[in-house]
């Protein structure tokens, strides 16, 4: 992918929105660089607290998942990435094509 944020299988990144956003999208998947992985993971996104979306257990060679949520009249916007099944190494997860839309 030609842009995106890569993180270990458990993270959280928060972003205070500084301006009327309208909406955040992305797919998200396992990383090509976790080719010798056995792990799967989960993918959230919560705006203000509040969960807005949630993956099924994605592993490596799995199609990413499309991400499309609304941020209207939000603050913070939240990417959490945990550990959805037994893995004995670390799994890298992408949220690739990352976009945050504003106004």
């Amino acid at each position: 992918f030609g842009q995106g944020i890569t993180v270990n299988s458990r993270s959280s990144v928060e972003i205070t929105l500084n301006r009327q956003c309208t909406s955040f999208s992305a797919r998200a998947g396992v990383d090509g660089l976790s080719l010798l992985t056995d792990g799967t993971v989960r993918f959230s996104v919560y705006a203000d607290g509040q969960r807005l979306w949630r993956s099924d257990p994605l592993g490596y060679g799995d199609a990413p998942a499309a991400v499309q949520v609304p941020l209207a009249g939000r603050s913070t916007l939240r990417l959490v990435v945990e550990q959805a099944g037994q893995g004995h190494l670390p799994t890298l997860a992408s949220w690739a094509d990352a976009v945050i839309s504003c106004r």
